[in-house]
């Protein structure tokens, strides 16, 4: 299935999806505002994730970079020769960063490294989404799971992972639900074999939480963007692990250094049409706006170039730019991505 293809599948899944929820904009505010009281209490959150995990005579191991988790990682991967990797969005960004050489898979994985979606403050369990039933096999046969999950996973408390985990199934696949999907905790938990090991990662994600403006985006930062990715277009290779969206890209100089990374958001066009397939109440193309205004102040702007600065959102995602990939690959590179 080529990229225009998966696309369409997607967007037809998720306006069928979509036709059953009574409220979905009630939905989305609720969930922002859930997770916008995390950005505010994550500090307390953490602490009180640690503590219920301890309960359990379990630990985390804490990485303020990815450096620091995969030496983490590593050490516990050492006695096993067949480890599997599963193509989370946390795994992804590790292996991205540290610029880790992916087994292939094996026919049965000692060692499995998964993603959590969330971790859940009030009961230290974490909560993953699996692409496959395959997937969900192979972590039940497995003896030992590294699960890799960022500061901005954290809910507060297992009661709003109904809503986060529905609305993050509806907006990345187009579906109600995941195909499979796991609840487990750090440890020895009943019902897996494995012993489980949790790294909590922060790696600049604290950074958006420093300036109260941004705090909106680390809403963000745990969410596969789906198949309307025009980033993705350029490149359609779903086993490509060093593939970026335009989310990532969009939020990296947030997390890094806006003015060393201004390029992935100073031509950046097209988030107020991306709106349509987040789960969140959030406006980016406002984000992009305030952050170009941000590099752009200590300039002299002439009125040629706030012409050329117009915002071209409408433009940008149009259908049939998907079906002339040449077009499109000389449109989106010119007007979506800085380059």
């Amino acid at each position: 299935m080529d990229f225009y293809e998966q696309h369409q599948l997607y967007i037809s899944q998720l306006h069928a999806t979509l036709a059953k929820i009574k409220d979905i904009g009630l939905a989305k505010k609720r969930l922002t505002y859930l997770r916008w009281k995390v950005a505010e209490n994550l500090d307390k959150l953490l602490f009180e994730f640690e503590t219920n995990v301890k309960k359990t005579d379990a630990n985390i191991l804490w990485a303020p970079d990815a450096n620091m988790a995969i030496e983490y990682m590593n050490k516990h991967l050492q006695p096993f020769s067949n480890v599997r990797f599963l193509q989370h969005n946390a795994v992804k960004k590790l292996v991205n960063t540290g610029k880790i050489q992916v087994p292939t898979i094996p026919e049965r994985a000692d060692a499995i490294v998964v993603g959590a979606k969330f971790t859940l403050a009030n009961t230290g369990n974490f909560f993953c989404a699996l692409h496959s039933t395959e997937e969900y096999d192979a972590m039940l046969q497995a003896k030992k799971i590294i699960v890799i999950a960022g500061i901005d996973s954290m809910l507060a408390s297992q009661a709003d992972l109904v809503l986060a985990k529905q609305l993050y199934a509806i907006y990345e696949t187009g579906l109600l639900s995941y195909p499979a999907e796991i609840i487990s905790r750090p440890g020895k938990p009943r019902g897996i074999q494995a012993e489980i090991v949790l790294i909590l990662i922060d790696d600049g994600r604290s950074k958006i939480i420093e300036h109260p403006v941004h705090r909106p985006l680390f809403s963000l930062l745990n969410f596969d963007l789906p198949a309307v990715c025009p980033m993705q277009a350029l490149s359609y290779d779903p086993d490509n692990w060093q593939k970026v969206d335009s989310l990532t890209y969009f939020l990296y100089p947030f997390i890094s250094d806006m003015q060393a990374y201004a390029s992935h958001f100073k031509n950046n066009y097209g988030f107020r049409q991306l709106n349509n397939y987040v789960p969140y109440d959030i406006d980016l193309s406002d984000h992009v706006m305030e952050a170009r205004a941000a590099v752009h102040k200590p300039d002299k702007i002439n009125p040629l170039s706030a012409l050329l600065d117009a915002d071209k959102s409408g433009l940008v995602l149009h259908p049939k730019k998907f079906r002339d990939k040449a077009k499109f690959d000389k449109y989106a590179e010119h007007h979506f991505f800085g380059k």
